[in-house]
């Protein structure tokens, strides 16, 4: 039987050693009774190397212990203790007390024998303070003015609302990227609708994506407001301007369908003019059919329709009449119409003209 070199108790031994000599020379464990932690109530917060959102309560208690344990092994956390694990082990236990949590630590050291438990007692306390972006924010500190303007003198009421609804959607999004992309104020103008920004990149993110769903073009100037007491460096404010083009009804043409083009968080939809269903396509794939030239987008005033009467039904075909200038009759095979409804004679309808071609849709539909 061996013998503990230290003791000279037989036994099985730990590194030469028996337990009680192992745990007492070789592990040591220690935690600080309190562990104070930055805590922004505002946008519920806290550092370590930085801010992080505390959305995981089980997450940021096993990063503040691993962050501030102290231990000669390696400790594995584990959600219960295992005899499969051949290492030491730890279960944490705690309570929420609002800022305080009340922390207990049940180690394990010998995987095989619980004889030799160890529980040891912290707590971690938030500690209140305004994280830097939260102290932006509420002082109205802006690193760029998002300008945004229309090809049309004045944007209408409810294309700002429209357009401040994707721009709010896009700043949620980036925030949790880039926590100054946030939104300090927003001013409606004449010309349209100035967006003051936590974030420089953010604003440029927003205005290239604005530029992706409506066309137009993207401009940048540069105004120097003094210099930086601490490091001397010149600081200066950007201005991002997105012009977009003429924010009229646009429509598109795709597999021989006409569609109303609109748009839906990061996706197109597209809203059928002949049956009324809708079709929603990813933003990267509606421009690569783009390119391919498989999707054509037509403004509003370049869409060429003609009111249309029906003056024959057949099992087979409609036979309709154009009711404006030379009153001509043509025939359209059942098939292609795609309306929800059946057509009987006497019943007007809009037709548009694309590439020689008649696509029937309901008068109302034509927004």
């Amino acid at each position: 039987m061996e013998k503990c070199f230290v003791c000279g108790k037989e036994g099985k031994l730990t590194e030469g050693r028996c337990k009680e000599c192992y745990l007492k020379e070789s592990f040591h464990f220690s935690i600080p009774g309190r562990i104070k932690v930055p805590y922004c109530k505002s946008c519920n917060s806290y550092y370590t190397n930085r801010w992080k959102t505390l959305d995981d309560k089980l997450s940021f208690i096993d990063e503040i212990l691993k962050n501030n344990v102290s231990s000669s092994k390696e400790i594995n956390f584990v959600p219960e203790f295992s005899k499969d694990v051949n290492d030491i082990q730890a279960i944490v236990d705690f309570l929420d007390e609002g800022n305080i949590y009340k922390i207990k630590i049940h180690i394990r050291p010998f995987y095989d024998d619980p004889l030799f438990d160890m529980e040891v007692s912290s707590e971690i306390l938030l500690s209140g303070e305004q994280c830097q972006r939260c102290s932006r924010f509420y002082g109205g500190y802006y690193e760029a003015i998002l300008q945004i303007r229309s090809d049309e003198k004045k944007i209408e009421l409810e294309k700002i609302e429209y357009i401040m609804k994707i721009v709010d959607e896009l700043s949620d999004k980036l925030i949790s990227k880039d926590r100054m992309a946030f939104i300090s104020r927003i001013e409606e103008l004449k010309e349209g609708i100035d967006v003051y920004m936590g974030s420089l990149s953010a604003a440029r993110k927003i205005g290239n994506d604005l530029i992706k769903k409506f066309n137009g073009s993207i401009g940048e100037s540069h105004k120097l407001m003094g210099l930086d007491k601490d490091s001397g460096k010149k600081i200066y404010r950007t201005t991002v301007t997105v012009r977009l083009k003429n924010m009229a009804q646009r429509y598109a043409y795709y597999k021989n369908h006409l569609y109303i083009l609109g748009i839906a968080g990061d996706n197109f939809k597209l809203t059928s003019l002949e049956g009324g269903n809708i079709l929603s396509i990813k933003s990267k794939e509606f421009e690569r059919e783009l390119k391919k030239e498989n999707i054509r987008v037509i403004e509003r005033d370049q869409l060429e329709t003609i009111d249309v009467s029906v003056t024959e039904v057949t099992p087979e075909r409609y036979q309709m009449m154009k009711l404006s200038g030379d009153y001509e009759t043509f025939y359209i095979l059942r098939n292609e119409v795609r309306l929800k409804k059946e057509l009987k004679v006497g019943d007007n309808l809009k037709g548009a003209i694309i590439d020689n071609r008649i696509v029937i849709m309901e008068e109302e539909s034509i927004i």
